[in-house]
């Protein structure tokens, strides 16, 4: 039997609005002012959630995470929509509150008006303080923007704040990367999430690279950059806690932390995923009535909504093997690991007997050390998350003979 984490709740809600898609997204986003019939109708799905999922006794919220898109592109009587439903219909037990912000989108008004409605930690997609760099990505700030945005928010009283950052992107090489480096730490956010770019198939970038108009770092300078974050990040006190985030100590995301230790969280709004109750499901907005596991509405759509569709339901039990799969894909992210009685005490077995086909391998080859109880990515394997995760998750498929 499975034994799941079941006490605190996250709860997430996609907001799909932006000025301008970015070259490199491929997230669910539309180029349209924010509707009202959108926020009303995740309110009704929040109430209806609570009504047929929530155990009262048994739930409570400590995270909330309004994440897009740009919803700083709502206003604030389209964002009280959506927190009133929450407040209303769940238990909040002194819940940090995300809200993803573009710069572009940051203003003194803008900022007093969602320090006025609860949030308490800031998201901020900043990428780069090299102009070129956001140029080539299609971004619609430049870097005057993001630091007068940074300022603004301060001023604002916030003291939360995580700046987003993207290296191997085009017009960038180390020499940039460690100049955006050393500014961000400058400004001493309390977090830092710092991605590799990836290539979206379909994305406009995507199409300039296979097209051979665009350039990308090489991959040993790709890794040059990872390291050079990481080697930073530490000596400036920062916690690298994820593979890609970064925190003052006792600022790690208590939200994301929800996925990577496999809490249970619900997911509102178009193509929001949930996890509760060993199911899982993707939010379907697509006008249907019926509950959909995993099915995401046209993204040519201009996102066909509607209130009381409560898409989110529809959610499916994941197989055991599924569950383990989830388990090593999250918790393997966390740069301190797992430890393997975790494993045999969530699933009742051994975690070095499921996976013998290729643990010892792994070993071996330094991608993965088991120092006691604790198995995690060595510094080779951070390198190489993709390979060694899709080995590990290949081992679980894999039919015993």
């Amino acid at each position: 039997m499975v034994h799941l984490p079941d006490d605190s709740l996250g709860i997430y809600v996609h907001v799909p609005y932006c000025i301008k898609k970015c070259r490199y997204c491929d997230f669910v986003s539309f180029e349209k002012v924010p509707q009202d019939e959108y926020f009303y109708g995740i309110a009704e799905d929040i109430k209806y959630a609570a009504s047929k999922l929530c155990d009262r006794s048994r739930y409570y919220v400590d995270s909330l995470f309004f994440g897009g898109g740009t919803p700083s592109l709502a206003n604030a009587a389209q964002l009280g929509i959506v927190l009133d439903a929450l407040r209303k219909n769940f238990e909040m037990r002194d819940p940090e509150m995300t809200i993803e912000v573009n710069p572009e989108t940051v203003t003194v008004e803008k900022a007093a008006e969602i320090k006025v409605l609860g949030f308490n930690r800031i998201s901020m997609g900043v990428q780069s303080l090299n102009d070129k760099v956001l140029a080539g990505m299609g971004r619609v700030h430049d870097a005057d923007r993001a630091r007068l945005a940074y300022r603004v928010l301060r001023d604002a009283g916030f003291d939360n704040i995580n700046l987003d950052l993207i290296f191997g992107a085009p017009e960038q090489d180390l020499r940039v990367w460690q100049e955006t480096l050393r500014e961000v730490l400058d400004m001493r956010p309390e977090h830092i999430s710092f991605y590799s770019l990836q290539l979206e198939e379909g994305t406009p970038l995507y199409r300039d690279y296979t097209d051979g108009k665009v350039d990308l770092p090489s991959w040993e300078e790709n890794r040059a950059m990872y390291h050079a974050a990481a080697e930073a990040l530490k000596d400036a006190g920062y916690h690298h806690y994820e593979v890609s985030n970064a925190a003052l100590p006792g600022f790690e995301c208590r939200h994301n932390l929800k996925y990577w230790n496999m809490q249970p969280y619900l997911g509102f709004g178009v193509s929001a995923h949930s996890f509760i109750n060993g199911c899982r499901g993707e939010a379907d907005y697509s006008g249907s009535d019926k509950d959909v596991c995993g099915s995401r509405p046209d993204r040519s759509d201009e996102c066909r909504f509607a209130a009381g569709k409560h898409g989110m339901f529809g959610l499916g039990p994941e197989s055991e093997s599924d569950l383990k799969g989830d388990f090593v894909f999250t918790k393997l992210r966390l740069l301190d690991g797992f430890r393997l009685s975790d494993y045999s005490r969530m699933f009742g077995s051994d975690f070095c007997s499921d996976f013998a086909a290729v643990l010892p391998e792994l070993l071996k080859d330094s991608m993965l050390q088991l120092i006691g109880d604790v198995l995690r990515f060595t510094p080779e394997g951070l390198d190489n998350t993709n390979p060694v995760m899709g080995r590990l998750i290949e081992a679980l498929e894999k039919p015993e003979l």
